[in-house]
């Protein structure tokens, strides 16, 4: 496949139709949600398509399981076990996290998501190359081990974190740096340069502009973790003082993620050439191409703000609040960014009063 045919959109009918069936039949397999269809009507489907425009097949679907799986992983340990006991959660951790290291198998008794995750752990090893695996099971090893904390010592005693305690765990239960890699499986493209300096700057940025878009369409009265709480509680603001000054550092590391994906872009392109005599990876077309990279999450990035304003994911009881209406007008504006095919990265602009107001 060219790459100018990777860059170049392609008809989404046959693609919606074949996720929208498969992430179905995924939820019903595993019993990953009680009511698999209301899940789906949130949008993950077309939020996965717009996120990844240029990929298809095998590749899109297995992406689209795998962040199926941790939405709906994180939905159970940020809620569903509120009330399990802490063996329970125990249990649960350890099981996900041997079948993550591929130590163990799931017993017959293990949670569903257990066995989901087996079943994602082997699929994606058959087309992924070994190192591009290492790197993804520690960062999904993390999040198991981040959401955990945050159920057991914050969910669960209904504690309002301290904006340290916020900004020591949220990065890793955040998930981005999962959908980062999300993005090299869908479109088949990997940087080979994830450890540079400047790549892990981006990958901040990246994670940062997620979560804190989150938090801001979040924040329901049973909510205590998130980063307008934290701000509330640290610093003695008001819930419209922390939702302003969220408001604030969010359009700053949307600046600071708009510096360094243009730096990334200018900067890296293709990974080193193959030595002779390297083993050969996985029978897929791949790209190293970092380059690419960038222009993935920032597309991802687009699609999960877009998203994140309209999704009945975050339900408003009866008429939308102000603060809910000026988030949405934020997120979903014409001035927010829309992707070009080929060519520069088109700009946006927001006005930091209009997410508090």
């Amino acid at each position: 496949m060219s790459d100018l045919f990777r860059l170049i959109p392609q008809p989404r009918e046959a693609e919606r139709a074949d996720l929208s069936v498969d992430a179905l039949e995924f939820l019903k397999r595993y019993g990953l949600h009680p009511a698999p269809e209301a899940y789906l009507a949130h949008g993950y489907v077309d939020l996965c398509l717009k996120a990844w425009p240029t990929a298809g097949g095998a590749p899109l679907r297995l992406a689209a399981r795998w962040a199926l799986w941790t939405w709906t992983t994180d939905d159970l340990l940020d809620g569903d076990l509120r009330g399990a006991p802490l063996e329970a959660v125990g249990r649960l951790t350890r099981s996900l996290l041997c079948v993550c290291a591929e130590s163990d198998r799931p017993a017959p008794d293990d949670h569903p998501a257990v066995h989901a995750l087996a079943e994602l752990v082997r699929q994606t090893r058959a087309i992924m190359p070994d190192p591009w695996w290492q790197r993804y099971r520690e960062q999904l090893a993390a999040w198991i081990v981040a959401a955990r904390d945050k159920l057991v010592h914050y969910v669960q005693p209904g504690r309002t974190p301290t904006l340290r305690e916020y900004l020591m765990l949220r990065p890793a239960d955040g998930g981005m740096l999962l959908a980062a890699m999300w993005c090299e499986l869908a479109d088949q493209c990997i940087t080979p340069h994830w450890d540079d300096p400047m790549v892990q700057d981006l990958l901040d940025a990246f994670s940062t502009c997620g979560i804190l878009t989150n938090d801001l369409a979040g924040g329901g009265k049973d909510e205590t973790f998130n980063a307008v709480t934290a701000r509330m509680a640290d610093g003695g603001l008001s819930e419209a003082q922390a939702r302003q000054d969220v408001s604030e550092r969010l359009h700053a590391e949307e600046r600071r993620f708009d510096w360094l994906h243009s730096a990334v872009r200018r900067g890296f392109h293709a990974g080193p050439p193959t030595e002779a005599g390297a083993a050969a990876g996985p029978p897929v077309d791949q790209v190293l191409d970092t380059h690419r990279f960038a222009l993935l999450l920032d597309r991802f990035l687009a699609a999960l703000t877009t998203w994140t304003g309209t999704s009945a994911r975050y339900p408003v009881s009866g008429a939308p609040t102000p603060a809910r209406r000026a988030l949405r007008d934020v997120l979903i504006s014409p001035a927010v960014r829309t992707w070009k095919a080929v060519g520069p990265r088109s700009r946006r602009t927001r006005t930091n009063a209009a997410a508090t107001r």
